[in-house]
């Protein structure tokens, strides 16, 4: 007897199932997109990707940044963070300092050869970036942040009320472990 088997297969946003928020699938799938395309430019230069190129824009920016700050504007998670920025300095793209007042922290500035990857690189992104606003109309633009904000704050709220419950009931209410896994 022959049994029919299902195979998994790219959801589009109109077969998903139930249970999952079409919003969240269609933010994390540009939200990739997005990711990506900055990523393959970045990475042209060598010993670059997606975290680093952060941590250049970031330093840029400022003369100079604790981990934590940094943790905060790159929105990278401190392991991973830790690894750039140790990876970063070997390269001699960044150089730390111990902080004034507490021995175990490191101030984290840019050196030449990290403001000379930053002048490299950032003509290209910008590119994309211009590319990528002009798709939506001022109007759109707005309307379109507008919107990401109040998903974003939404979200926000319902995840610490999740965890509030999940904390209480001894771990991820069911319902909600698929969207984890997106």
């Amino acid at each position: 007897m022959t049994q029919a088997t299902q195979r998994l297969k790219a959801m589009n946003l109109e077969d998903l199932p139930n249970g999952v928020s079409v919003l969240a699938v269609a933010v994390f799938r540009l939200s990739r997109t997005l990711r990506l395309a900055v990523s393959q430019i970045v990475s042209r230069e060598e010993h670059i990707g997606l975290v680093a190129w952060r941590v250049l824009v970031g330093l840029n920016l400022v003369s100079d940044a604790t981990q934590t700050e940094l943790v905060d504007f790159t929105r990278t998670e401190q392991a991973q963070l830790s690894r750039v920025l140790k990876d970063m300095e070997a390269r001699n793209l960044i150089r730390s300092d111990p902080a004034p007042g507490d021995r175990r922290s490191k101030i984290f500035s840019l050196t030449e050869r990290g403001r000379a990857k930053h002048r490299i690189l950032l003509p290209h992104v910008k590119q994309l970036t211009d590319i990528l606003d002009e798709a939506l109309t001022a109007e759109e633009r707005e309307q379109f942040l507008s919107m990401c904000g109040r998903i974003a704050a939404t979200s926000q709220k319902a995840g610490l009320n999740r965890n509030a419950k999940a904390d209480r009931a001894g771990g991820l209410p069911a319902q909600n472990q698929m969207e984890v896994t997106k």
